[in-house]
């Protein structure tokens, strides 16, 4: 059985104020052309559809077109799961026509399919909370799934019946035991055994230079969330994870984030993005090829020591996203910016960074003068938010406020 695994699709996220819809659609595209070109046998996408809880209409309809291709006319299973960034409700709200497509979208983590549902190309032979099994036919093997879609203590309370006693133990704790329980009950080794998940998972309790992104923490309060590679039942050959946007293999088990399918923070610079493609069968290990996606604009960080070289830059590689650090004597003029914005329509943010002279006042003596100067302090707050000084006008205006106080 072959497997394609994509998540954090983020569909509808901004760079700063900079719309990426166009990028999203063309990445789409790519990931659909993959699993057609690859004849894969299913589809997963391991959460965050969406950017936000109410995304815009362009993002819901670029979902479901992609979802509807994806599932090749209802030919191929597509399972697509909520994570941290979706609302649960609006995932699972198009489940009666998604099902009909052959698409399955789960948003709780007691979410169950409509078991009337059968396809002429597959249909699904068993189904619990959070489980459901699937025929392929000409693939004898059954294809079994544990799908979790993002969990914290409190879903698992209001939607599993978790107990106080049980809500005092770790999520991991918890999760392992629902897992455990559906893998002992379905999966033996005449089937292929998939885990789909949007979790923060680590391979153990001393893994710790592995970070979250910086606008991903909600599912990490405290870092009692991670969940840990041992916690995966045994009988589960291949883990389908999202929540992470770097592809990565978690440990040495086949526990894999997909990773986001675009560079969505500069924290991401110099990622490659890929899909993975993995040949399951039965009791063996799978074969799990990264396939890189290349339709999205790469993220740059680039310094500079003058105005020159970096319009210049700029000029050459317009097809990027840019955060730009200036560093120079004195802090970017306005005309200074305006020649860097004319090269380039692609510029997130502009980083002035004046150099330190032997004439700077030395930390201890910088807030010393601050505390006794109200208009030291509100130059420095001026040139900090600006990107230059105030004029003398407005610091005389500033000084007939002060002293009328």
């Amino acid at each position: 059985m072959r497997l394609l695994h994509t998540s954090d699709w983020h569909l509808g996220k901004k760079l700063n104020n900079f719309d990426r819809i166009e990028e999203q659609r063309k990445v789409m595209r790519e990931i659909v052309t993959i699993a057609d070109e690859q004849n894969v046998d299913m589809v997963v996408v391991a959460g965050d559809l969406f950017d936000t809880y109410n995304p815009s209409s362009e993002a819901q309809q670029l979902l479901y077109q992609t979802l509807y291709e994806l599932s090749n006319n209802g030919q191929r299973p597509v399972i697509a799961i909520a994570g941290n960034h979706d609302s649960p409700d609006r995932v699972e709200s198009p489940e009666v026509l998604a099902q009909v497509s052959g698409i399955f979208m789960f948003g709780y983590p007691n979410s169950i399919p409509d078991n009337a549902y059968i396809q002429k190309k597959f249909q699904i032979t068993k189904i619990d909370q959070g489980f459901m099994e699937i025929k392929i036919p000409g693939y004898l093997a059954p294809i079994r799934i544990l799908h979790t879609p993002f969990t914290n203590q409190e879903r698992l309370q209001a939607y599993l019946g978790v107990t106080e006693d049980e809500e005092q133990k770790a999520l991991r704790n918890q999760l392992q035991n629902m897992w455990q329980k559906a893998a002992d009950m379905y999966c033996d080794n005449a089937g292929v055994n998939i885990l789909i998940a949007h979790q923060f998972v680590i391979n153990n309790e001393n893994d710790t230079d592995v970070k979250e992104p910086d606008d991903e923490n909600a599912v990490n309060v405290g870092g009692t969330s991670a969940i840990f590679s041992y916690n995966i039942p045994k009988q589960i050959q291949y883990t389908a994870l999202g929540h992470l946007h770097q592809c990565k293999k978690v440990g040495d088990k086949n526990i894999w984030y997909s990773g986001s399918p675009l560079e969505y923070s500069f924290a991401e610079t110099n990622q490659d993005k890929f899909v993975l493609v993995s040949d399951i069968e039965p009791n063996k290990e799978p074969s799990v090829n990264k396939i890189p996606l290349e339709s999205g604009r790469k993220l740059k960080r680039m310094t500079f020591n003058n105005i020159l070289d970096a319009t210049n830059w700029l000029k050459e590689n317009q097809n990027c996203w840019v955060e730009l650090t200036i560093v120079s004597d004195n802090y970017l003029s306005h005309s200074d910016k305006q020649m860097l914005y004319d090269a380039s329509n692609k510029i997130v943010a502009i980083i002035p960074q004046v150099k330190t002279t032997s004439d700077t006042l030395s930390a201890g003596n910088l807030i010393s003068s601050i505390r006794t100067d109200k208009t030291a302090l509100f130059k420095s707050y001026f040139t900090k938010m600006k990107g230059g000084e105030p004029d003398q006008s407005l610091i005389d205006l500033f000084n007939e406020i002060i002293s009328q106080q």
